[in-house]
């Protein structure tokens, strides 16, 4: 098997907490993006300290820079549904489970001051920016998410709502379980080998399990669906083995969620 080539994320404290970024969309002007870590839990409906949960979502958008009020976010329910960010939609989420946007784990948006949240405990987040038109897309890409193409559809919806050229998006993949690490059964093996192409790739073994290489079999949908490969970043760490993140396969289903938070601000005030 051959791996996905990785980049270091930077990273900086942020209050008693770190904060990651992606190098790439660093240079972005007016583009502000932030990966959570521990032990900030960002989910309201699990987890430590989630009476905590919604005042360090406040604090994350003040340090980005971006209004509290326009956090959004889907209610991920590990599928490959994709929706764009309507104005009546901004603010869903933002502080209970239960408003978010239903049945969705992937948003698009070309509206200023939104900010796009997304949560993680091991699978991949993507992030998806057209910088020119100030676009952006995220999506939450689970194992079920990754072999029904949410990445592909992501794009697919990018083209057909803003008309965007695929080769022009940078797109990052945040921190998520490495891919040696994520242990799946047969029928997950073979639901993928009947969905992707060339999945058998995506599936190295150890012993007799298998392990799923979310990672690269997000990045070939993202490949196919036109993207440059040079303008895809991987971020190196794992889930699994960095504690500095949460981990429903290490800590058990009831630990907490990191979170990508991103969203173009407005260009003036």
């Amino acid at each position: 098997m051959t791996q996905t080539p990785t980049v270091e994320l930077t990273v900086a404290a942020f209050e008693d907490t770190c904060l990651f970024q992606f190098p790439s969309l660093c240079a972005i002007p007016n583009l502000a993006h932030a990966v959570t870590s521990r032990p900030w839990n960002m989910a309201c409906h699990q987890g430590p300290q989630i009476e905590r949960t919604v005042e360090r979502r406040k604090r994350v958008c003040t340090h980005l820079g971006l209004p509290f009020e326009g956090l959004t976010a889907p209610n991920q329910i590990h599928s490959p549904h994709v929706l764009r960010v309507r104005p009546e939609d901004v603010g869903a989420g933002r502080e209970d489970r239960n408003t978010a946007l239903r049945f969705v784990d992937g948003l698009i948006c070309d509206l200023e001051d939104v900010a796009l949240m997304q949560f993680s405990a091991d699978c991949p987040i993507l992030v998806l920016v057209e910088p020119s038109r100030r676009i952006l897309a995220t999506a939450h890409a689970s194992w079920r998410g990754t072999v029904t193409q949410i990445a592909t559809e992501l794009v697919r919806q990018l083209r057909r709502e803003f008309d965007i050229d695929p080769a022009r998006l940078l797109a990052g993949l945040c921190p998520c379980a490495g891919p040696l690490e994520y242990e799946v059964g047969e029928e997950v093996r073979r639901i993928a080998l009947a969905r992707l192409p060339d999945a058998e790739r995506f599936f190295p073994q150890e012993g007799r399990t298998w392990r799923f290489d979310m990672r690269s079999a997000n990045v070939d949908q993202l490949i196919r669906a036109g993207l440059d490969p040079s303008n895809i970043s991987v971020a190196s760490i794992s889930t699994m083995s960095d504690r500095r993140f949460y981990s429903h396969r290490r800590d058990g289903p009831e630990t907490g969620r990191f979170a990508l938070i991103a969203g173009f601000r407005a260009k003036q005030r």
